[in-house]
């Protein structure tokens, strides 16, 4: 048995063999590849990528080289026929190079291949298909160009890939040729598609028990015998996804059981928890701190049905309101009925304000545009001052259109959106005054180069000859974080005799602003100028308010932090606004 002493030699004496046998290994010389004659670029980095990995040492025999040559000539004569180049001259050698043996290829390319003539023979009804017809136009090659393979092939099976998505599933090329005249260096494309007929969606099996069959079906946005598309497979999964029923969507199409022209599919859905919840904090300048929580029953019945409630509270409003949603039943992915109630108490600038209203209303949105109409009963009691509370009800009707086209709701640097809104009441119907109330809203966001550019106008009104019974909600007061900065929330509008704001029948304000990034694309600086007021006299001046700010790319959204001067007149010192989410 070996003593411990010699044990530890042993083992000291192995790693140091290995060390050195490792450095040695590191240090040894092995052949590398020589490849000389070609100055294209596309041509040198397609046969150095095509040629054989070296899997031989510097002790190789002649014969395994030149074996190894062997075979790198044929591939870089397939890599450089790749580019037209079927008169490749290729020279292989051997070249010695200190302790080492190289193999090497020495290249003349020669003439390139140009194309003769370009055949593609489309059926009409593929012709009159815009994407066909765009692809085609982009990628057909051009008569006296080189050849490229790599293009052919793009071409040839781009064509067939988006006939067989827009439901040609047995389209076929009858011709498809690409021959070439090495000795006149010319080349002739022929391709000729059969497409066969289209095939439609057949039975659509969903695996789901929340809901109506027949309702998700209708979910799925695709109508029954639709022609079959990958793009309404996609949707499918989308819609249904979408709808907040379910948490995951699998769609797959049963290509190998269709038949009579028709396409079978099957859905596998996991649904969503029935309830959920939410809790929510932040903070404005213009209310303060603030809270809110909230509950959503995401399927009550399997007719779709959902319900809602939320509570928001901050130390100027106070809002709680439900909302009980049912899908249209003969479109229920894009319109639905909501009947909703809401409270909400208000204390600003001296006027407190209790609301409660009820109603329902009638939404469809499609792609990115939202419509409504809407009736509900307002309650409004308000005092402003020290005068005595009043207290109005209105039956109120409606509608609103609006568009969203931003490319990122958190944080948006690109694309436009509107809001246009008109409502009104009559006095012999259950009101306290007559009145037409409109208001439309524009906003956008340009990105030049770096900097971000956003602009937004804003313009409201209301016709009625009895103002003072309008309830507060309605009246137009502007002015804080999202409107005229360097102003108090809500501090511009027309007073009354003791110096009470007490709203105005007119709304014009607007707002120009530029961001810059400094740190990567999450902080940005800012600098913006506001302009705007509500009034009732027309000759009323606008207020206008500039500053400087930062914005910070949240997980959450946009922080934003301003500074802004009243630009008035007065000795009004600058305010500092915080806020979170996109100015709008």
């Amino acid at each position: 048995m070996p003593r411990p002493g010699a044990a530890r030699l042993a083992l000291a004496m192995l790693a140091m063999s290995l060390l050195f046998g490792a450095r040695a290994a590191m240090a040894a010389p092995s052949p590398q590849f020589q490849l000389t004659g070609l100055s294209d670029s596309r041509l040198i980095t397609n046969v150095g990528l095509s040629v054989p990995r070296i899997g031989f040492s510097c002790e190789a025999s002649t014969a395994h080289i030149r074996r190894y040559l062997d075979a790198a000539s044929e591939a870089a004569e397939e890599a450089l026929q790749a580019y037209g180049y079927f008169n490749a001259r290729i020279r292989p050698s051997i070249q010695r190079r200190a302790e080492c043996r190289d193999p090497a290829l020495d290249i003349d390319a020669g003439p390139v291949t140009t194309i003769e003539s370009v055949s593609i023979d489309l059926p009409e009804s593929i012709r009159e298909i815009e994407s066909v017809r765009k692809f085609v136009s982009e990628r057909r090659p051009q008569e006296g160009s080189p050849l490229d393979q790599a293009a052919y092939d793009s071409l040839r099976d781009g064509v067939l890939s988006r006939v067989q998505k827009l439901g040609y599933l047995d389209a076929r090329f009858t011709r498809r040729e690409l021959v070439v005249d090495p000795a006149t260096q010319s080349a002739r494309i022929a391709l000729a598609l059969e497409a066969g007929s289209r095939y439609r969606f057949g039975e659509v099996v969903i695996e789901q028990s929340i809901l109506e069959p027949e309702l998700a079906r209708r979910l799925t946005g695709v109508p029954p015998g639709a022609a079959y598309t990958s793009r309404d497979l996609l949707a499918m999964n989308r819609n249904l996804t979408g709808t907040e029923y379910f948490e995951s969507v699998s769609v797959r199409p049963r290509l190998d059981q269709r038949e009579n022209l028709e396409v079978p599919v099957e859905i596998t859905t996991y649904r969503n928890p029935r309830t959920s919840y939410e809790l929510r904090a932040g903070y404005a300048t213009d209310v303060g701190p603030r809270v809110g929580a909230g509950v959503k029953r995401r399927y009550v019945n399997k007719r779709g049905h959902q319900w809602s409630a939320r509570t928001q509270l901050s130390a100027i409003e106070q809002r709680l309101e439900t909302s009980y949603t049912i899908p249209r039943a003969a479109d229920p992915l894009r319109e639905r009925y909501d009947i909703y109630a809401r409270v909400t108490r208000e204390d600003n600038n001296d006027i407190v304000t209790t609301a409660a209203a009820s109603g329902v209303q009638w939404v469809r949105e499609t792609d990115r545009w939202t419509r409504s109409l809407f009736t509900e009963y307002l309650l409004d009691r308000t005092r402003y001052g020290d005068d005595p509370p009043e207290s109005n009800g209105f039956a109120i009707v409606g509608g609103r259109l609006g568009y969203q086209g931003l490319d990122d709701p958190l944080f948006p640097t690109e694309g436009v959106l509107f809001d246009v809104s008109l409502q009104g009441a009559a006095e012999p119907i259950a009101s306290a005054a007559s009145f037409v109330r409109g208001r439309a809203f524009a906003g956008g966001y340009l990105p030049v180069g770096k900097w971000i550019f956003a602009g937004r106008a804003e313009a409201g009104v209301i016709v009625t000859d009895q103002f003072d019974k309008m309830p507060r909600s309605l009246r137009f007061f502007t002015g804080g974080d999202r409107s005229v900065r360097g102003y108090e929330y809500e501090s511009l509008s027309p007073r009354d005799e003791d110096g009470t704001l007490i709203g105005g029948k007119y709304l014009l304000a607007g707002s120009l602003e530029a961001m810059f990034p400094v740190v990567g694309d999450d902080w940005y600086l800012a600098a913006f100028v506001d302009s705007g007021n509500a009034y009732t006299d027309p000759e009323a001046e606008l207020k206008t308010g500039a500053g400087v700010g930062v914005r910070w790319r949240s997980p959450v959204g946009i922080v934003r932090v301003d500074i802004a001067q009243p630009l008035d007149g007065s000795d009004g010192l600058p305010m500092l606004h915080l806020g979170l989410g996109a100015a709008f």
